[in-house]
């Protein structure tokens, strides 16, 4: 992702993290797997999705829970890395009902930030369906440089 394109996902109070989250949507794992940006609004809510690929699909034609699951990962990476560098620790997933869209659509939101983690909560949609939903905790590193 370019950029100036990310300038306009993301809110402007976060241009200043715009390097950490350009390297986090470039990422080689989001590329190669068609994740992207959404937005990123003022409170750091992060909405990320893909288009659902064939090599998504599980034997029985539904999305693979790895391909959920990667989005789900992916979308509390991003969230953690805005302004520190933060490495996951847990991630415990709930899934709904199958999905058997063409596209998903995760969002993150920060529930508790101490000294040392974070947690977040990702639901991911589908077709304005609950397809899935997590609490990922993660341990905060550094915080790089703007």
């Amino acid at each position: 992702m370019e950029m100036e394109t990310l300038r306009g996902l993301v809110d402007p109070g976060k241009h200043d993290w715009l390097d950490n989250i350009h390297e986090m949507c470039n990422a080689p794992y989001a590329v190669r797997n068609g994740i992207e940006l959404v937005s990123i609004d003022g409170e750091g809510t992060v909405v990320m999705r893909k288009d659902v690929l064939p090599h998504d699909l599980n034997s029985n034609g539904v999305v693979h829970g790895a391909a959920t699951f990667g989005l789900i990962d992916h979308t509390f990476a991003v969230i953690g890395n805005i302004d520190y560098r933060t490495v996951g620790l847990s991630c415990n997933v709930t899934y709904y009902r199958p999905c058997f869209g063409s596209e998903i659509t995760a969002e993150a939101r920060l529930i508790n930030e101490s000294r040392t983690l974070i947690t977040a909560d990702v639901s991911v949609r589908s077709e304005g369906k609950l397809i899935a939903s997590a609490t990922c905790i993660g341990f905060k590193g550094e915080r790089p440089r703007r």
